[in-house]
């Protein structure tokens, strides 16, 4: 598979979705201009353009297969992946030197693809799912406490909800709507300090929107 998709987001969906089946990966990123040599090259050395069933062909040989995936970046670039699958022999275990998503972690700007534990009262197990990095986290959530603190002590509600909307516009994965409710509860404790009686202006941490319910929007990527 060779996919260049038209936002990050759905990139994102796309490798969640295959990092079970292919969890050997390297990524970079390309001009724009150069996409189109970047997926010839890895359809003549990896056979990443090859269909469902001659991977299947493959796998039965013991030959890995690979999948190319895309999102445009600002100023003309292209943020890409390479997966692999780990069973299997091939030229691009040989020539390329890939990581393995259970160890190093797959990073796709300011996000992180994390293996994570199900809450039982939903059914448990684990699940592949996108989190904010942890500077990224840290510094946005010390930015909200700021701005929870200045909005309800020189009362203008209006400056705290606009930040919280900038959060919402993120792709709320699983894993980044647990860490957006989390800088929110942090946040409100911040407002209800400061805040003189001042109701909350921001939203429910605990009934935040899925992916791509909140806004139509392209989400900020870094």
């Amino acid at each position: 598979m060779n996919r260049l998709h038209e936002t990050q987001t759905e990139a994102q969906r796309t490798i969640a979705k295959h990092v079970g089946a292919y969890p050997m990966w390297i990524s970079g990123e390309v001009d724009e201009s150069r996409w189109d040599d970047l997926v010839r090259k890895f359809s003549e050395l990896y056979e990443t353009d090859i269909s469902a069933s001659a991977r299947q062909w493959r796998k039965r040989r013991n030959a890995c297969c690979a999948h190319l995936i895309g999102a445009p970046l600002p100023r003309g670039k292209i943020r890409w992946i390479l997966m692999v699958t780990a069973d299997g022999e091939g030229e691009v275990k040989r020539r390329e030197r890939l990581r393995d998503a259970h160890d190093a972690r797959m990073v796709w700007g300011d996000y992180m693809l994390v293996r994570a534990t199900r809450a039982s009262a939903l059914g448990g197990g684990t699940r592949w799912t996108w989190f904010l990095a942890p500077h990224v986290e840290h510094r946005e959530a010390r930015y909200l406490a700021k701005v929870a603190q200045t909005a309800a002590t020189h009362r203008q509600p209006s400056q705290l909800s606009a930040f919280a909307d900038t959060l919402l516009k993120r792709p709320l994965h699983s894993g980044v709507r647990q860490q957006v409710a989390r800088m929110l509860r942090r946040a409100q404790r911040v407002w209800m300090k400061h805040a003189k009686g001042m109701p909350w202006p921001g939203p429910d941490p605990g009934a935040l929107p899925h992916i791509g319910r909140y806004r139509q929007v392209i989400a900020p990527q870094g």
